[in-house]
């Protein structure tokens, strides 16, 4: 099975480079998603079976002062993928967010309502369109951070189904190889972004968004009833 990932540098690429499976990760001077024709070429020329299009814009801060990357590469990007995978039997995988969820409630399925809200995510969600595209097609939504959360507050009113990048990437790379198609959730326990960062920083403090000049949603967890029966 020959699997193309794109994104190999970013935080869940890396990760997933570590796992041994044989992988085809070209570098963004290799693969420039922004270039369609580049795209298409270089597809044609891999024939991968599948494609975990894992490369993304991601910080919501440099995407609202500056649109242009994530419309460029989470937008356009994406819509360069899928193109490339129409009229193949080329099977699709797209990392998304959990933050295309309105992020009020919590528990959220794969078919509740969809309401960004950020910029990042919008693009994400576009993105989704472009890949429901393809037949064979899964959309992962997740969230992660790096392996040790290294800031020394952590907001403990805020909740969500956020894990560690070491223990997400394993069950995307499962996901991708597998037969589940459409949308599926992946993620970790419900709990305040305290309580995940403390299992490997038991020194972070609380902190509480009334006092954050950030505009976040209060729980975007997931449920993961899909993911789970696929696992069993």
């Amino acid at each position: 099975m020959r699997i193309l990932l794109t994104g190999g540098s970013g935080l869940l690429g890396t990760e997933i480079l570590k796992l041994g499976t044989e992988l085809l990760a070209p570098k963004r001077k290799d693969l420039d998603i922004r270039d369609a024709s580049a795209v298409a070429a270089y597809v044609a020329d891999a024939a991968p079976d599948i494609i975990l299009h894992a490369a993304a814009a991601t910080n919501n801060r440099d995407i609202e002062a500056d649109p242009t990357e994530a419309l460029d590469v989470n937008i356009k990007g994406t819509a360069n993928i899928a193109r490339a995978c129409l009229g193949t039997e080329i099977r699709l995988v797209y990392v998304s967010t959990d933050y295309v969820y309105k992020g009020d409630r919590g528990n959220y399925a794969e078919t509740d309502e969809l309401l960004p809200s950020n910029l990042y995510a919008w693009t994400k969600l576009a993105g989704e369109a472009a890949v429901r595209a393809v037949p064979n097609h899964l959309i992962i939504r997740t969230s992660f951070g790096a392996s040790r959360f290294d800031y020394p507050q952590a907001f403990a009113d805020k909740w969500s189904s956020k894990d560690y990048v070491d223990l997400i990437a394993p069950k995307i790379l499962k996901a991708t190889t597998g037969t589940a198609r459409g949308v599926l959730n992946i993620g970790g326990p419900r709990r305040t972004i305290h309580d995940y960062a403390a299992k490997r920083n038991p020194d972070v403090k609380k902190a509480r968004l009334s006092g954050s000049s950030l505009d976040s949603p209060v729980d975007t967890s997931l449920n993961l009833e899909k993911w789970e029966s696929l696992d069993d």
